[in-house]
């Protein structure tokens, strides 16, 4: 078929990626249900806020109902990342025994439906959905789904209308309407080849099992929970026809309009001709109950693909578009309702459609992808075992087949509690803020994910962050010097507070020329401008190994500093609005003997616990074999095939960071006030709102005393802390925060 005036206009201008990148935004509704399949009991999870203020993560029509609702992306990858964030996030926050049914068809449901909660987000919504209830059939009303959003690229609009269609229609959003119109015509007439590719419900409840299968029994005409039909001639006609539908009582409401496409504006339906089309609403995907998330990412390429077509070919004759209509329910009407597993009526022209597509993909130079997209679909058309609706209508036990699936994605959701599934391309502490920022219903943006960069944004109100706490509520210029070991010890010198001796180098052999100075007592070598590349010995080592170690260290750094060594405990105390929030003490790398294992079995049982792993990707870091850690070991005159004594602490270095495998304890409610007091001094008056500091303290139920400062020895100080070593201790309580950080943001969400 020849491009229309639109279609040409794109070739001119070359407008063809602006048209194949459109916006899209993703609503996937899903049950809360018990591990046999019944509706949940539990109350909804606190941990996702207040349902009316959390745009993100709320309710629908049932209180069991959780509705997730993703931003508008352009990129498609990005989209579905967040999707999975937002899911993980939901699955984290329910009860023990909750899960998220992974099927469109109802769950089994109360046997009187009365008992079923309605959602109780406000007084006025409450009443709006007993309404529902008693007007509607709420089975129907507890099936769930995806809706997707599109909307196209404002850029394409203003280029196409002000190069050529300025002179063809009376306004710019007149022509926008008449865009989306068509765009709705082809949703509407293509529904069928839509549910046919990605039906999977057999069944309307997965309690009906000697009901005939169908290919979706949501989206089928009788799955609707009315049967109010739109109309999608013209912009004003379909507003009149739901004004009517609503005068007539045939809806409670306008936004009871259940039809495949929906015109959204920003304002009511009443002034949508004059503001003009926003976004176009498809509303008939079912769940994929093979995906965590409820959604096939090959579904939204297919749609976004249909969009792309729908834009560039001509529209229907107006005279046509209400007997097309009629036709394309009927063909909606039958491939539904055919037995999923059977090749269906219309598989011919299913792949005529498909070959269209894929000529038009080839000949318009949109994205190779979609060609392959479209291969793959026409294997579901050729063979019918291959849907979605197939695969579920195969299971022998439905009901227990989604039991099981709800369960495994479950138990996938809560594998690596530390980490974001969507997010996990960003450090740990950025992961953990962002899931408790998408739990309270706050936009996450990440701005550059090597950088580890997010935006966060509620309502009128963005903040950026850095590495997970790090933020402008700190003076920019101060958190520039922080990050310098050097300029921070001599800052932290300048208020008062105790510090370790040092000496800077700026070369390997001078600071080993230095080896007879240090010689006698302990030292510690840190790089300047590195966090974690950190050794002590508090004997000093034969020189060849001294050597070997800071031929080691200048690799990574241009200047190393080598430091007192303090014979003391090592804390961090995290500060979020000025306040200490939480401490932990670091034990160095260590192995505890049992009396029948080797050091090497210790080595190996410890780092199988579920939070360690590699440095920075777990919460704690697995235990390495180095030359410091050998070393420790001949120091002990052990190696890997001894066996250690019960209860005996080998420990394998003498320096304890976050990174090195030591041991972080929470001591938040052990720690002395008077430090606590010390540490939220130094923060003001340095004027830092969120900040890590690392102080050596010999016992921590001491008071600190003025006369005694050496009993705080201060380290280091991070402007932007590491949250995750408080919410994932070794040992002692989980502190929230991730919480805390997000109120000091965002004080009145």
């Amino acid at each position: 078929m020849e491009l229309d005036a639109v279609g040409k206009a794109i070739m001119q201008y070359h407008l063809v990626p602006l048209v194949s990148h459109s916006n899209l935004g993703l609503e996937v509704t899903m049950q809360r249900v018990d591990e046999q399949g019944h509706l949940s009991t539990q109350p909804y999870p606190k941990a996702l806020g207040n349902q009316q203020q959390n745009h993100q993560l709320h309710n629908d029509f049932a209180q069991t109902q959780l509705k997730i609702s993703t931003p508008a992306m352009s990129d498609l990858s990005a989209l579905m990342n967040y999707l999975t964030a937002l899911n993980t996030t939901a699955r984290r926050a329910l009860a023990a025994d909750d899960y998220l049914w992974p099927l469109s068809s109802t769950p089994i449901l109360p046997a009187d439906l009365t008992d079923i909660p309605l959602a109780e987000t406000d007084d006025l919504g409450f009443k709006r959905r007993q309404a529902q209830a008693k007007k509607y059939d709420v089975t129907k009303l507890m099936t769930t789904g995806t809706h997707v959003n599109l909307s196209f690229n404002e850029q394409l609009f203003t280029r196409l209308y002000t190069e050529t269609f300025h002179q063809q229609y009376a306004s710019y959003v007149e022509f926008r309407n008449a865009v989306y119109l068509k765009v709705a015509q082809g949703f509407v007439r293509m529904n069928w080849l839509i549910q046919y590719l990605f039906g999977a419900t057999p069944t309307l409840a997965i309690t009906a099992t000697k009901a005939k299968p169908q290919r979706t029994s949501v989206h089928s005409p009788a799955g609707r929970f009315n049967d109010v039909n739109g109309d999608y001639t013209s912009i004003d006609r379909y507003i009149a026809k739901i004004q009517a539908d609503v005068r007539h009582k045939n809806l409670l409401s306008i936004s009871d309009f259940d039809g495949p496409v929906r015109f959204r504006s920003l304002g009511q339906l009443s002034t949508l001709a004059r503001q003009g089309v926003y976004y176009l609403e498809f509303r008939g995907l079912d769940l994929d109950p093979t995906k965590p998330t409820g959604v096939d990412q090959q579904a939204v390429e297919f749609l976004r693909l249909l969009a792309s077509y729908f834009v560039m070919m001509p529209a229907l004759p107006t005279a046509m578009v209400e007997q097309v209509g009629a036709q394309a329910a009927a063909l909606t009407a039958q491939v539904t309702t055919e037995n999923p597993t059977t090749a269906s009526a219309q598989a011919q022209p299913a792949q005529q459609v498909l070959t269209a597509l894929k000529d038009f993909v080839t000949t318009h130079g949109l994205p190779a992808s979609d060609a392959v997209l479209l291969d793959q679909l026409k294997q579901r058309v050729a063979d019918p075992k291959q849907t979605l609706s197939a695969q579920v209508a195969q299971q022998p036990d439905a009901l227990a087949w989604a039991t099981q699936q709800a369960q495994t994605y479950q138990k996938a959701a809560q594998a690596k509690p530390f980490a974001l599934p969507g997010f996990t391309n960003l450090d740990l502490s950025s992961q953990l803020l962002a899931e408790r920022a998408l739990a309270r219903g706050i936009k996450v943006d990440v701005v550059a994910a090597d950088a580890n960069i997010l935006r966060l944004t509620h309502q009128d109100t963005a903040q950026l962050v850095v590495n997970g706490s790090g933020t402008d509520l700190n003076p920019q210029a101060l958190t520039t010097v922080l990050a310098h070991k050097v300029a921070a010890k001599q800052v932290m010198a300048e208020h008062g507070v105790q510090v370790p001796a040092s000496q800077t180098y700026h070369s390997a052999n001078q600071l080993i020329d230095d080896y007879d100075r240090y010689a006698q007592g302990g030292i510690v070598l840190k790089a300047t401008d590195k966090t974690h590349a950190v050794v002590a010995f508090r004997i000093m080592p034969q020189r060849q190994l001294f050597e070997q170690v800071v031929h080691q260290l200048f690799e990574q750094t241009t200047s190393v500093m080598a430091e007192e060594l303090i014979v003391a405990s090592s804390y961090r105390f995290l500060v979020i609005g000025g306040k200490v929030k939480a401490v932990v003490e670091r034990i160095p790398a260590n192995v505890v003997g049992d009396g029948r294992s080797t050091i090497q079995t210790l080595l190996d049982r410890k780092n199988e616990r579920s939070l360690r792993g590699a440095a920075f990707k777990y919460p704690q870091s697995q235990l390495k074999l180095g030359t410091v850690e050998r070393y420790r070991l001949d120091s002990y005159h052990l190696d890997l095939d001894s066996v250690v004594s019960r209860g005996t602490q080998i420990l394998l270095r003498e320096d304890a960071t976050f990174g090195n495998g030591a041991d972080v304890l929470d001591a938040t409610d052990d720690m002395h006030p008077s430090y606590v007091q010390a540490v939220e001094k130094l923060a003001a008056d340095l004027h830092l709102q969120v900040a890590g500091f690392d102080v050596m303290i010999p016992n921590l139920y001491a008071e600190l005393t003025p006369d005694h400062p050496e009993m705080a020895v201060y380290l280091g100080i991070h402007a932007a802390p590491f949250l995750y070593p408080h919410v994932f201790p070794m040992f002692g309580d989980s502190q929230p925060v991730t919480e805390q950080l997000l109120d000091g943001l965002f004080p009145t969400n």
